[in-house]
């Protein structure tokens, strides 16, 4: 069991984990996700035991909104298993960044890794996406999932 600076939500039986530089805007990407319907797992600090995150309990439930200030929300109570780990870094642009990354998983947790901009438009969404694609209730055609782009070469329109 260890404590790392992160934050964590969860969408039903998953969770996603933020990881990156203080100040690289995890709370902000996880108050957007629990402003989509996300629980709070843990902001700042989140305890990884295997692949299940929980919260410290000194800071269970809590999550910082800058301009606001800390806010106490409802929170999940016990561990959820880790799916999606997104790590956030500023210098990587939307338009710069991997069309289909390859295959990286989160050495902690065995969950898919992904680098992403905080301030990307659709951050929200791909992270949905991704968790979709975990479930089974989506089907990934290629890049983090290890697998090529399955078209003919030229032909990206699918």
């Amino acid at each position: 069991m260890t404590i790392i600076h992160a934050s964590c939500a969860a969408l039903g039986p998953q969770a996603v984990l933020l990881t990156g530089a203080p100040g690289s805007g995890k709370s902000d990407v996880l108050l957007r996700l629990l402003d989509a319907g996300f629980d709070l797992v843990a902001d700042d600090r989140v305890i990884l035991d295997g692949a299940c995150a929980s919260a410290p309990p000194e800071i269970a439930g809590m999550i910082e909104a800058r301009g606001l200030g800390l806010l106490r929300v409802p929170h999940r109570t016990s561990p959820v298993r880790v799916a999606l780990h997104v790590e956030l870094q500023g210098a990587l642009a939307p338009e710069h960044g991997p069309r289909l990354p390859p295959l990286t998983l989160h050495e902690p947790t065995g969950a898919w890794s992904i680098r992403m901009n905080p301030g990307r438009p659709g951050l929200v969404a791909v992270i949905r996406a991704a968790l979709k694609c975990r479930r089974g209730e989506w089907t990934l055609l290629a890049g983090v999932n290890g697998a090529d782009w399955p078209f003919p070469s030229g032909d990206e329109s699918g």
